[in-house]
């Protein structure tokens, strides 16, 4: 009986079914599917504008929107030349993308390279059966765009006479449910960025149609709406073609907006071009195309460049020509300055704004820059307003989906915003992200022009920008919004300083009611929390301490003195509440070594034995306060940064210095010191680098990184009053504020009452980023790596010892004969390093706590395993048996 077989099919799946699927359509938008209707909308007007500005008119677009019975419906209608036939044709060849965006670099609106292709696939993929019709030159074309259950795509294209004679409309119709559209925040946001165009929105909706599915933010629809009354219809603010000017899709582009990359895909989309029966361009007649290469010498003198090139098609396979063409083009020609791309203008976004919102004041900046031969203009307006606001961004005179800086800091005087919106809540001036309390509202207007945009996404909508730019932003948006800001920082600090008294005044009757055992237990768990960062770091009882002192001012106004908090209260509470885990007292001075686990204490005769290890750490960090050791530890910077840790006791103990004069006269090391901000701190660092009476002749190069006074102000750090019983030290040098706070006030002949913070203020995650950003400040995040020398010799050797080793292992586990390990070490051969050292460098630049030996033995191991698979074991064994 025989059994039955499946003859399987190879079936090929079509990848264009991809403008068909919700899941692709979200990734070549970058929108989620609630947001397709204005992927539709923003596209067909975008595409719109476009044609009206290549066909020298200035726009009128029309927009209506109609909502009912379950459907949307989105027409789009403009007054341009219209689409020809071989355009929508090619439109529908879903293999490729058709776009006269997509190769060109220039600031114009959108680059997503297959609009039309998505808004065909956008009704399918959401449920409509309903085609999608674009009226053009005469001609209503009626196109139903599907595909089939194995992916395949399926057009249905009907053409009849239509009287849409000037200009294109494109009607779409989508399922209305899940919808989230705002047609008439688009309608603004277009009037914003195009002060050259008539905008008209009609929004009408079924009148049988009592609930609504989707949601439309920017307004109720009515039965029917005049086209021509306020707030449907957005007049023109100036002239065009005339007295406004921006860049057109039909001006020539600049060879300096392009990458060797862009100019390649360029020549080659022309190549393909004239393969299928387009024009194969001559040399001269590309390089005439471009901004400042128009004359004939021009063309001519980069022609003679390349004497075996003639026309386009002789690029192909001539890997690196088009980049050799780019930088000549480049040479040949200068970079167009930021003016020639055009800007929207002050008087315009004000009058928007006033018309929408009514303007009571208003700021607006506008900052240009050239970066490697691409301009970029910022534009920034900031209105307050009598009726509400909005935010309105834009790309390129065309509004976005979303914030383009959603990826972007933005950096500025007084704060730093991680977006648009963030920055703009910052100054307190986004219409909708911050509480201010007294009244004032908001609207924004932020726009950025140029050709050379890095987007992070498939579907264009989040930009990345050079640093230099997002600088040049930060400007533009502090100088719109430094007035608002200034005004609530400045309303913030009476409200606070209102309400502090009146909780200061609370807290007074309050305060004498708790005992300060009482106080201490009732913070202890808030201050344990914020000490250890949430149980990720150990903590000290001074440091402790520090975190429960301030929380304690709400219960009582008595005094913690710490040797009653540490040696009395702390025992009494683990006591009645349990061991608390990771809490540590200050151990004594030790220099501890990274990657070795070795630690040396600071006696004289032990610093005299010690020998600095090779290649193991640069850099040496003295801590005035020793007990901080557990924090630095756990967080391993001393691995991190290969650096050696000296904790000290509170001093700059002989010892410790004789550690950094050997470390300054016999290795090349940088030495850094952490100290309190107070007089015996700066006296450590003094002491550090300069001689004393018990050490002369001394002098070594210590970098200080502080704590300084300012650093401990600034970040908010409570100050502690203390005793100074002796006069400060003459070589110190101090700010007029450190003399006030150290200098303090005299209460006897010998003794001062001053104010001082110590490292120990610090919450262990702020000590942690406080060494961290002081060592980059001073250039010193750089891990070991010697000499490629060093590293290939030491690489030989491991890899030769672990060979051996690993060869003995193997050969003594089959039939411990230790003779055969040589053998087998030798027919392993020798290790390919030739990439080791620049694989080494790439991996030791995100600071990994390992250090390159570490590394290096890892790699090693690989090889050595690697080679040892290759020996043949068993021709071993028969010549040693032999």
């Amino acid at each position: 009986m025989s059994v039955p077989v499946l003859n399987r099919l190879t079936a090929e799946i079509s990848r264009s079914s991809e403008y068909f699927n919700i899941k692709e359509l979200q990734a070549q938008t970058g929108q989620s599917a609630s947001n397709f209707a204005s992927v539709i909308l923003k596209e067909v007007v975008d595409n719109a504008l476009d044609a009206c500005e290549s066909a020298g008119v200035a726009p009128e677009v029309t927009m209506e929107v109609a909502a009912g019975d379950g459907t949307l419906s989105i027409s789009v209608a403009d007054n341009g030349k219209g689409l020809p036939p071989e355009v929508i044709q090619r439109i529908l060849d879903f293999q490729v993308r058709v776009s006269d965006k997509l190769l060109y670099r220039s600031p114009s609106r959108g680059a997503q390279g297959n609009a039309l292709k998505t808004v065909l696939g956008l009704p399918f993929a959401l449920g409509s059966i309903t085609p999608v019709v674009i009226d053009s030159l005469g001609v209503k074309n009626t196109i139903r765009a599907r595909t089939d259950p194995l992916g395949e795509v399926r057009v249905d294209h009907r053409r009849e006479n239509s009287p849409v004679v000037q200009g294109t409309r494109v009607m779409v119709e989508i399922p209305e449910r899940g919808q989230q559209f705002a047609p008439g925040y688009w309608a603004q946001g277009f009037t914003a960025f195009n002060p050259h165009a008539l905008v008209k929105i009609r929004r009408f909706k079924n009148p049988s149609q009592e609930n609504e599915q989707a949601n439309f933010s920017a307004g109720q629809f009515s039965k029917t709406e005049d086209l021509n009354q306020k707030g449907n219809c957005f007049q023109p603010t100036v002239t065009f073609p005339g007295e406004w000017r921006k860049f057109l899709p039909t001006d020539l582009t600049s060879a300096h907006w392009y990458t060797a990359d862009s100019m390649e895909r360029l020549i080659y989309a022309h190549i393909l071009d004239g393969g299928r029966g387009g024009k194969d361009f001559t040399l001269r007649e590309f390089i005439k195309q471009f901004r400042g290469l128009s004359p004939n010498a021009k063309a001519k003198a980069i022609c003679n460049l390349f004497p075996s090139i003639s026309r386009l098609s002789d690029f192909a396979g001539r890997p690196g020509a088009a980049a050799d063409l780019l930088a000549a083009m480049q040479k040949a020609a200068p970079a167009p300055k930021p003016e020639v791309m055009g800007f929207v203008g002050e008087v315009h976004f004000r009058e928007v704004l006033d018309g929408l919102y009514g303007v009571k004041r208003y700021w607006y900046k506008r900052l240009a820059m050239e970066l490697d031969g691409v301009p970029y203009v910022i534009e920034a307006a900031v209105a307050e307003t009598q009726r509400g606001g909005d935010v309105y961004h834009g790309v390129n005179f065309s509004p976005t989906f979303d914030d383009p800086l959603s990826n972007t800091v933005i950096p500025g005087p007084k704060f730093r915003g991680f977006s648009l919106r963030s920055f703009l809540n910052n100054a307190h001036c986004d219409p909708y992200g911050d509480e201010r309390g007294y009244g004032i509202q908001t609207a924004v207007v932020f726009h950025l022009i140029s050709p050379g945009m890095e987007f992070l996404d498939r579907g264009k909508t989040r930009l990345k920008l050079p640093g230099p730019v997002a600088e040049m932003v930060g400007a533009a948006l502090w100088s719109v919004t430094k007035t608002i800001y200034q005004e609530e920082e400045r309303r913030r600090r009476d409200a606070a300083r209102q309400e502090k008294q009146d909780r200061e005044r609370e807290r007074e009757q309050n305060r004498e009611s708790y005992t300060l055992k009482e106080a201490v237990f009732e913070v202890l768990p808030e201050a344990l929390d914020k000490a250890t960062g949430g149980g990720q770091y150990p903590v000290s009882a001074r440091t402790l301490y520090y975190q429960v002192r301030p929380l304690i001012q709400e219960y009582t106004s008595k005094e913690l003195d710490y040797n009653y908090f540490s040696q009395d209260l702390l025992v009494q509470y683990q006591q009645e509440n349990g061991p608390i885990g990771n809490l540590y007292y200050d151990p004594r001075g030790v220099l501890y070594e990274p990657h070795t686990g070795k630690s040396v204490p600071l006696g004289t005769r032990e610093v005299e034995q010690y020998v600095f290890p090779d290649w193991v750490y640069d850099k040496i960090l003295f801590v005035e306060k020793k007990g901080l050791w557990p924090v630095l530890e756990v967080a391993r910077l001393a691995e991190r940064y290969d650096m050696a840790v000296i904790a000290s006791e509170g001093f700059a103990t002989e010892a410790a210095r004789r550690v950094l004069e050997k470390a300054d006269r016999e290795r090349d090391y940088r030495l850094f010191v952490l100290h309190d901000a107070d007089p015996a701190g700066y006296n450590i660092a003094r002491t550090l680098r300069e001689e004393t009476r018990r050490m002369p002749g001394y002098h070594v190069e210590v970098l200080d990184l502080g704590l300084k006074l300012k650093d401990a102000l600034d970040m908010g750090l409570q100050t502690e009053e203390f005793t100074r019983q002796n006069a400060l030290p003459e070589a110190l040098e101090l700010s007029d504020m450190e003399k006030k706070y150290f200098v303090g006030r005299q209460v006897s002949r010998k003794s001062w009452v001053c104010q001082r913070v110590e490292l120990n203020a610090m919450s262990a995650p702020q000590l942690v980023e406080f060494i961290e950003r002081k060592l980059a400040e001073a250039g010193a995040t750089a891990k070991v790596l010697p000499p490629e020398g060093v590293v290939i010799d030491e690489a030989k050797d491991s890899y030769t010892e672990l060979i051996e080793q690993l060869a003995e292992d193997k050969l003594m586990a089959m039939l411990r004969i230790p003779e055969m390990v040589k053998l087998a070490a030798k027919e392993a051969g020798n290790a390919d390093l030739s990439d080791l050292y620049d694989l080494l460098a790439e991996r030791l630049s995100d600071n990994p706590p390992e250090s390159w030996r570490d590394l290096v033995v890892s790699d090693v191991e690989a090889l050595a395993s690697g080679a040892l698979r290759k020996v043949q074991w068993e021709d071993i064994l028969k010549k040693e048996l032999s």
